[in-house]
């Protein structure tokens, strides 16, 4: 009798529960019950995962001879596999955000969108230092970008939001809380450096999770995923959203790469001061002075100095851009026509800076090399005296396969990858070789003549 009373009051408890849930599924006037579950981590994956992008392409084992990268040789065929990893978007035009480590070894990188579409993607620049590299994809129409966050713009204890593509499962989103700033760490994938001013969360991190966003519930990037700790389920590091937005306008090198100047120089801070202007430049003929704040480019706000050079991204010279101006807090407008910027001659750059004379790579002499990749030019000539002391040095035939951790296209890019290395920077090259069928890379740094 006992029991048959407990069964009773338990059946009469659960009738309870069951009402009261149907009772707050179907409140009056509740018109989307799902609305109570969006929180802000659903908001921002909702807002944010089209950004976010996934990287991939082939990449030589890291215990596979050093030729393999480069040659495509029958004893190499097993060296190679698929390099797996994260990135985000920054501009609608198709730059991409993600780690030095994983693109600089990407023999030929890839990006997929959100929407599956794949893309071939170019590696514009890579910063070791800060463990960054900027990718181009030229899709048909604007994509969903990132925004940053402004600088040192942190709370400990606030959400951290991380969507990223670990072991491939891609728009994999965790969350957690931003742990601590100011971390630094030694990443296994760029040995001898040490990054710094890093930040740390408790997120969910795993091996192709690199390159990720960091996202504050405003759906901000305020880091990139570097790292997790060895042997830790819960401490993971990024670089903070400052770093990335002041290396990114000498990544991006929008004038150089679009062969235009305005005279300005602005660096990457907030709000958007001008810090220079070239005598006898756009900017002087347009009235910018030193000190003034840039606030819009045509219909574009700027907020701050990476705003002012993605707003030149795809512009031409004899352009002519309005700008919106406060000089000492009062607003007045320019108009700012672009001018040419000569482009770099990269032969003539090779050769003077590093003795090396270069002609193009041809579909014959990249068949010819067994190159993976038809990239790259071919030496000519080598200035001897300059590399005299060298046990392996530059030799006529040899294919100029990368500089400074990008491999040029041809002598164009090579000037544009040339014109940027400042005097008495150290510069790393890789030459390739084939003679009597046996494959040679050279792996060459020098630094350049004044």
């Amino acid at each position: 009798m006992k029991s048959r009373k407990i069964l009773v009051a338990k059946i009469a408890a659960w009738g309870l529960i069951i009402s009261t849930s149907a009772a707050l599924e179907f409140a009056p006037g509740d018109d989307d019950p799902r609305a109570r579950r969006r929180t802000p981590v659903v908001e921002v994956f909702d807002r944010c995962k089209d950004a976010v992008v996934y990287f991939t392409g082939p990449m030589a084992k890291d215990d596979s001879p050093p030729t393999a990268e480069f040659f495509k040789l029958p004893e190499t065929r097993h060296e190679i596999v698929s390099n797996v990893g994260s990135g985000f978007i920054v501009h609608p035009d198709g730059y991409v955000l993600t780690n030095a480590h994983a693109a600089e070894k990407t023999i030929v990188p890839e990006v997929v969108l959100g929407n599956g579409k794949k893309y071939p993607a170019e590696l514009i620049a890579v910063v070791r230092k800060q463990d960054l590299a900027l990718l181009k994809i030229d899709p048909p129409e604007p994509l969903c970008a990132v925004q940053f966050a402004p600088a040192g713009d942190l709370m400990i204890g606030e959400t951290v939001i991380v969507i990223a593509n670990p072991h491939g499962l891609r728009q994999t989103c965790t969350a957690g809380v931003l742990s601590a700033v100011g971390r630094s760490t030694k990443p296994s994938g760029l040995p001898g450096v040490k990054l710094q001013e890093l930040i740390q969360t408790d997120a969910g991190i795993n091996p192709g999770s690199s390159g990720g966003p960091w996202l504050n519930v405003l759906g901000e990037a305020i880091g990139i995923t570097v790292s997790r700790k060895s042997g830790s389920d819960n401490i993971a590091f990024a670089v903070a959203a400052a770093a990335m937005r002041n290396e990114l306008p000498e990544m991006l090198n929008v004038e150089r790469r679009f062969a235009l100047s305005t005279g300005l120089t602005v660096p990457a801070g907030e709000p958007c001061k001008v810090a220079a202007v070239l005598p006898d430049s756009p900017g002087t003929d347009a009235g910018i002075r030193a000190g003034d704040v840039l606030a819009r480019i045509d219909e574009r706000p700027i907020r701050n100095g990476l705003d002012f050079h993605f707003a030149l991204l795809g512009r031409m010279p004899q352009q002519r851009i309005k700008l919106q101006l406060l000089r000492q807090g009062e607003p007045l407008e320019a108009s700012l026509l672009l001018a040419a910027r000569p482009e770099a001659d990269g032969a003539a750059l090779l050769e003077q800076k590093f003795g090396l004379t270069a002609a193009p790579l041809d579909e014959a002499k990249a068949k010819a090399t067994v190159l993976r990749v038809p990239r790259g030019v071919v030496i000519t000539a080598v200035d001897e005296e300059i590399y005299q002391n060298l046990k392996a040095p530059p030799l006529p035939g040899d294919v100029l396969a990368r500089i400074n951790h990008i491999r040029p296209r041809n002598l164009d890019h090579v000037g544009l990858l040339i014109e940027r290395i400042k005097p008495g920077q150290v510069t790393k090259m890789v030459l390739l070789r084939l003679k009597d069928n046996a494959a040679t890379r050279v792996d060459l740094t020098t630094t350049p003549r004044s």
